[in-house]
């Protein structure tokens, strides 16, 4: 699916309404922005319930996880 949204003055983006939908986004739901190869990738962020029921893709220890997670929040805190 493409379509177009628009950017507010803030740089709010605003997404239009069947992308919403075909998403499930509501007001005050997260989602995950991340760039790859120049281009604004933008994901639902599942609850915790969804999550737990999504296949699982990666054998990960609790280790790599924590080790993973602090680096994630140490790339956020420098921007």
């Amino acid at each position: 699916m493409i379509a177009k949204g628009i950017v507010g003055k803030k740089g709010e983006l605003f997404p239009p309404k069947e992308i919403r939908d075909k998403l499930g986004l509501k007001s005050g739901d997260e989602v995950v922005y991340r760039v790859e190869n120049s281009k604004l990738i933008i994901e639902p962020v599942p609850d915790i319930l969804t999550a737990i029921k999504m296949p699982k893709f990666a054998k990960t220890t609790v280790k790599e996880f924590h080790a993973e997670r602090q680096q994630l929040a140490k790339e956020v805190a420098e921007r």
